[in-house]
């Protein structure tokens, strides 16, 4: 019988079809759905999963493209699904414990902090007039970068140069995420998409050069292929291991000659990485993860 792979996605999009072909090629079946449309049962006999149909869903594997934003409570809904195929002893790529790790942004700019990678000074400020004062302090000297907490592809993204721009800022509830900037000229950083095989590691490598600080694919950056050297080859690894994470991407920013880890993303995108790359990365993902 053929094995069953479950894609969570909001769209049957470029990397949906791609991974679908791939998972074709070795014999696997793939099903679609939105985390919305599933449901958990939780009774003294088992614990399951069903559609909107109401019928339970049955699958070797479950990959994570997509998590629908909403509520604390339906984030956490969305979580314990996941879960709850684990604990049913279905494989998750990524697991819900990667994606907790990964999408909060503080608590990722913590982990890396505290196993000594290099990351730029981090501020989470709670109050407007802390944050008011905190920029004061540190203007002009320094440029400061706003981030949503839990925000993907350099939305609402804003650099702060002035004291006058802060009433202007575009803020996401109460929580300030703020940075220092690393500034390069011209604008560009650095993007490692990381695949661990057991203790094997296969990466892809590339730079991203915006047309101003924002360095994403999705914001027209143009990518470039990236010779992957010891130093940033090492530093991925330390992540992956660091957050458990059996596929991931990472961005770096290079400053003085070091690179200083900015993100990690449990649900990448490898568009862009795969226009600058002869493998088929696809190919290469799901014969890690899958067979």
């Amino acid at each position: 019988m053929r094995k069953k792979v479950l894609i969570l996605t909001d769209k049957e999009g470029w990397h949906f079809t791609r991974i679908k072909s791939s998972l074709s090629n070795l014999n696997y079946q793939s099903l679609s759905c939105n985390l919305n449309e599933l449901s958990l049962i939780i009774n003294n006999k088992k614990s399951y999963i069903v559609d909107l149909n109401g019928e339970e869903i049955n699958v070797d594997y479950v990959l994570v493209r997509y998590i629908p934003g909403g509520t604390l409570e339906e984030i956490i809904s969305y979580l314990n699904i996941l879960k709850t195929f684990e604990l049913n002893n279905t494989k998750v790529i990524n697991t819900a414990e990667n994606i907790e790790k990964t999408v909060d942004k503080s608590l990722t700019s913590l982990l890396l902090q505290k196993n000594n990678i290099l990351t730029p000074n981090t501020y989470i400020l709670h109050d407007i007039t802390l944050v008011k004062k905190f920029i004061k302090d540190k203007l002009p000297s320094n440029k400061i970068i706003y981030k949503p907490m839990f925000g993907s592809q350099g939305d609402n993204i804003q650099i702060i140069e002035n004291y006058s721009e802060i009433d202007n800022m575009n803020i996401i509830g109460n929580i300030f995420y703020i940075q220092d900037f690393i500034e390069t000229n011209p604008p560009h950083d650095y993007r490692v998409l990381a695949i661990r095989d057991n203790n094997k590691y296969l990466m892809f490598a590339m730079t991203r050069h915006g047309r101003n600080y924002l360095n994403n694919y999705s914001k027209g950056a143009e990518c470039e292929y990236y010779e992957i050297d010891d130093d940033l080859k090492a530093i991925s690894e330390k992540i992956v291991n660091i957050f458990d994470i059996d596929f991931c991407g990472i961005d770096f920013i290079k400053q003085d000659g070091k690179y200083f880890a900015l993100e990690v993303n449990s649900i990448p995108a490898w568009r862009g990485i795969q226009s600058v790359h002869d493998n088929n990365i696809t190919d290469s993902f799901v014969k890690c993860m899958f067979e």
